[in-house]
């Protein structure tokens, strides 16, 4: 009796598994580690196949805290459909006190500042799922626009893992 009800319960679960795989290894939202500029926490949430909005939280250089959320658009250009190509735009907030070199003349000083920095960002990255597995790994690029505490150009980079539960 017991024997007759696992062989059903065994053959759902094989179907429903080869199921789950053609269409969609991993979930539509995933959580992890990025190592870089930020460092720290790092989602992604998957609105269709070509589309994914994701960020971080994390930390910079001289106790500076960072958040920032990019809009994604996701391209498979190669034979490997596991790897993919993104490119977006996203925005960045920055908070917490930070230490500049100030070089005048022939002095140098540090300066102090505890301002709420802005940038746009402009992000381009490859990604990989590996096979029969919820975790995928990133590595991704994006340059900044600073536009507060004052204007220039910056660049993040980082290289992270998520999970798909």
């Amino acid at each position: 009796m017991k024997r007759s009800m696992l062989y059903p319960i065994l053959v759902l679960c094989a179907l429903s598994l080869g199921l789950h795989d053609a269409t969609y290894s991993q979930g539509k939202f995933g959580a992890g580690f990025v190592f870089g500029e930020p460092t720290g926490f790092a989602w992604k949430y998957r609105l269709s196949q070509n589309n994914a909005l994701d960020g971080a939280l994390g930390f910079s250089p001289f106790d500076r805290y960072r958040l920032h959320v990019d809009y994604l658009w996701q391209a498979y250009p190669f034979h490997e459909q596991r790897l993919s190509l993104h490119y977006g735009v996203g925005a960045v907030i920055g908070f917490g006190r930070t230490q500049y070199v100030v070089v005048n003349g022939r002095y140098s000083y540090f300066l102090r500042d505890q301002e709420m920095g802005f940038a746009a960002r402009v992000p381009v990255g490859l990604s990989y799922e590996i096979p029969r597995s919820p975790i995928d790994l990133f590595v991704e690029v994006a340059p900044l626009m600073i536009f507060a505490p004052g204007t220039g150009v910056g660049i993040d980079a980082g290289l992270g893992v998520r999970f798909y539960p």
